[in-house]
């Protein structure tokens, strides 16, 4: 069978999934060593929104922890920039 929740998966005006507690478990605590390293090793291969999934927190919050990270130095920016295909749940 499928998921027993109740609760829609939502999207923003960009596609993105809204926060949902069965797909964002880790949302509102602090990143871990562990997963800043995915995020940083991963961000350009995978993509945002599979790095949200695997990560537990929302797309926006994965994309602004990569723009800081950027900022202070500690991810390289894109040589090119990439287009990930959206993940639809239904």
């Amino acid at each position: 069978m499928g998921m027993s929740s109740e609760i829609p998966v939502t999207y923003d005006s960009y596609g993105r999934m809204n926060f949902h507690p069965e797909f964002h478990g880790k949302q509102k605590t602090p990143w871990s060593t562990t997963d800043q390293k995915f995020l940083i090793e991963n961000y350009a291969a995978l993509g945002p929104e599979q790095i949200s999934l695997t990560l537990e927190r929302t797309i926006h919050t994965v994309m602004t922890r990569a723009y800081e990270l950027r900022k202070s130095g500690l991810m390289s920016k894109p040589a090119k920039r990439t287009y990930n295909k959206r993940i639809r749940t239904l």
